[in-house]
């Protein structure tokens, strides 16, 4: 059982809490109806996430697999070390589809769509668009979007358009911090992609992303104040949100520590406390 555990990558689920977004913006909506509905299927959609997320771990992993061998950290992932054999592995990722399948059907046609969705994306991203300089990138933002849609049509109520472009330039700001840290260590497989995050300029890139980051967030809290959605203590998470993204930004400026963000959160106190306020600063602009 434990190397299931290993091999599914549970510090790495927390991505899947980007389809609890939708549910955390609109708190006065569901206090209006019932909160405890919402919070169910935000629960279940997280769940169907996260068996197709690890789902396409396994795939990848599988492909991987020779290449992996030769890799100082992923060398010791189960399917790697062969402590997975392939039949376990079809009765995992069978498993995985099935409940995830049975949790997405129990939120709603839509986020049972979005999951099939999720898996096809995935299998195409492995197999070609990994592969491909900068597609990469934009690829995996893509796989934030679904899981922010999914969150969305989870409660049925809709949710700024500003909040699907935060996640596209947060999740390319991560996943940017990624590629450059895993290419700087030549740990990343395709040659081309190397050559290319190591030919431009690292800093200025994730300087300028940081800049439109908290720019786009600073618009987006300031529309929504303007328009009456929130009031005007919704202006702290402007500085929270800001405080967490640079924290990240001055962590990961002179390493190689980006290459895995779910760590730097789990155990940064600073990231940590911001997002603990920020949570509370939009519940209590949204109840009060």
């Amino acid at each position: 059982m434990n190397k299931f555990i290993l091999s599914s990558r549970p510090k790495q689920i927390l991505k899947n809490s980007v389809v609890f977004i939708p549910l955390i913006f609109t708190l006065d909506q569901w206090f209006q109806n019932d909160a405890s509905i919402g919070i169910i299927k935000a629960i279940l959609c997280f769940l169907a996430f996260s068996c197709s997320s690890i789902i396409g771990y396994q795939i990848n992993d599988w492909i991987d697999k020779e290449y992996d061998k030769a890799h100082p950290i992923k060398k010791s992932r189960p399917i790697a070390n062969n402590k997975i054999t392939i039949k376990e592995l079809y009765a995992f990722i069978s498993f995985l589809f099935f409940a995830g399948f049975i949790f997405s059907f129990l939120v709603n046609f839509y986020v049972l769509s979005l999951f099939f969705f999720y898996i096809i994306f995935g299998l195409i991203y492995t197999l070609r668009l990994k592969n491909i300089v900068l597609i990469d990138s934009i690829s995996i933002t893509i796989f934030y979007i679904i899981r922010m849609v999914a969150g969305a049509y989870s409660i049925t109520f809709n949710i700024s358009i500003w909040l699907y472009i935060l996640t596209f330039f947060a999740s390319l700001f991560l996943i940017f911090i990624k590629r450059t840290s895993e290419t700087n260590e030549g740990n990343y497989r395709n040659k081309n992609i190397v050559v290319f995050y190591n030919n431009i300029s690292n800093v200025r890139v994730r300087l300028f992303l940081l800049f439109i980051n908290i720019f786009s967030y600073s618009i987006y809290s300031i529309t929504e104040i303007v328009s009456n959605q929130r009031n005007f203590s919704f202006l702290i998470t402007i500085i929270l949100f800001s405080v967490g993204i640079l924290r990240y930004f001055l962590i990961t400026k002179n390493n190689n520590k980006g290459e895995s963000p779910e760590s730097i959160v789990i155990s940064d106190l600073v990231i940590q406390i911001s997002v603990a306020m920020y949570l509370i600063t939009i519940i209590f602009s949204e109840l009060y």
